[in-house]
């Protein structure tokens, strides 16, 4: 785990993502809404990625004394190479000030109705999952991971592995 005097600005509210961090690392984060500069659903990884940074730069900027600003970002991406399939995946960004690190987590195929549907407009996967799932606010809880794997894989967990991916080179000596 991290050291406790550790502060860490996350630059959201989602509780899926908050839990995502105190996993990771053990330490309670500061979340602050801050805007991630990109569409609603993220329809490429330049977009998701760009997404994670800007609201790791934003909310280290409206926390100034975190040691750390952290951006969350969810999105999706066609592989129009091998598999010819939608992909959701987790990226997270950490910013100190100074150094800027990326982690990804799980890259998971998802039905092509489902990717095609996102690629038209007008609509966010947790809205289509929420659906799906005949509940409200998926994307605070297991998400779109949990229903296709009925729980065994949530989206706090693969936020988990994205964070702890981007924190372990301010962590490691072996990245000095």
């Amino acid at each position: 785990m991290f050291d406790k005097t550790i502060r860490i600005a996350l630059g959201t509210n989602n509780q899926a993502k908050r839990a995502a961090v105190v996993a990771a690392t053990g330490l309670e984060p500061i979340c602050h809404a801050v805007p991630s500069g990109v569409s609603d659903q993220p329809l490429t990884e330049d977009e998701t990625i760009l997404g994670a940074i800007t609201r790791a730069k934003n909310v280290l900027a409206a926390e100034p004394a975190a040691d750390f600003g952290l951006g969350l970002e969810g999105g999706l991406t066609y592989d129009s190479t091998h598999t010819m399939q939608w992909y959701l995946f987790s990226v997270c960004a950490a910013w100190d000030g100074n150094q800027l690190y990326i982690g990804k987590g799980l890259y998971f195929p998802i039905p092509n109705s489902i990717g095609e549907k996102l690629e038209q407009g007008g609509n966010e996967l947790r809205h289509i999952v929420d659906e799906l799932s005949s509940t409200v606010g998926s994307n605070h809880k297991e998400g779109a991971y949990g229903l296709f794997t009925d729980g065994r894989i949530t989206r706090s967990d693969v936020f988990r592995d994205a964070v702890l991916a981007a924190l372990t080179p301010f962590q490691s000596k072996l990245y000095t």
